[in-house]
């Protein structure tokens, strides 16, 4: 299988170095990542600015790109500057910190393999709890059921899968379990440096709508969590009720 590796901690972070190892038998990997850390930049691009790529001999067996720009910048620059054939896969991360609930509005990882999905491959978000020593644990389980996911991925490509790993204790983890996304929230505040000013910090707490076959409830629980995310915004309830409705002009 043909797979592209993306994140948005960084060409060099751990996590998708120990991925792409752990991917490499049986695949042709190639990583396109930001030079630099761009966690919490969402799906933006860089609409009016230059983005440039080079590539990096750090991983043998793999083609490495480092990109001055977004994880869905990375994306685009990999599918139109690098790759001649699309990739069959995309798999974003794996993310040191998870993406649960409402982490995806924000998350580059999550919008990283969005981005895949615009452009119509199937793709995979993977990240683990930020207190976890290294990512052998999460990147053995991706490997191991890499071709089960894959399948699990519709063809039209538009939903892609979000998967968060709570720890690496098979005595502490209680299996896993395919979820709904929940609802998780941050008690927000800036912290002010006279030197660089207000820096934003946000402590996580449980949403007030959270259930109990949620991806939050259940990595909580100690679950590993397989959540199905789509690239469709429209609220069909709303839709179906209003789409009759009067409007004067």
């Amino acid at each position: 299988m043909n797979i592209l590796l993306v994140n948005d901690d960084g060409i060099y972070s751990e996590g998708i170095l120990t991925l792409a190892k752990a991917l490499m038998t049986g695949n042709e990997i190639t990583l396109v990542a930001p030079q630099g850390q761009m966690s919490g930049m969402g799906h933006s691009i860089s609409y009016y600015g230059y983005v440039n790529y080079t590539e990096l001999n750090i991983l043998e067996g793999a083609r490495c790109f480092a990109v001055n720009g977004t994880p869905a910048d990375c994306v685009k620059i990999a599918l139109n500057l690098i790759y001649d054939k699309k990739p069959d896969l995309i798999i974003s991360g794996i993310n040191k910190g998870f993406n649960l609930g409402w982490d995806i509005f924000y998350s580059g990882t999550v919008n990283a393999a969005l981005e895949g999905a615009v452009q119509g491959i199937k793709s995979i978000a993977i990240s683990q709890d930020y207190h976890l020593k290294n990512f052998e644990f999460t990147s053995k389980f991706l490997a191991e059921n890499l071709y089960k996911l894959y399948e699990m991925l519709p063809q039209d490509a538009q939903t892609v899968l979000n998967i968060n790993v709570p720890s690496d204790d098979k005595n502490v983890l209680k299996g896993v379990k395919f979820s709904k996304v929940g609802v998780k929230k941050y008690k927000e505040s800036y912290l002010f440096d006279e030197k660089y000013g207000y820096k934003l910090r946000g402590v996580s707490e449980l949403g007030d709508f959270n259930g109990k076959d949620d991806d939050v409830y259940l990595y909580e629980d100690k679950y590993i969590t397989v959540s199905a995310v789509k690239n469709d915004w429209n609220d069909y309830g709303y839709y179906d009720k209003f789409k009759k409705e009067d409007f004067n002009i």
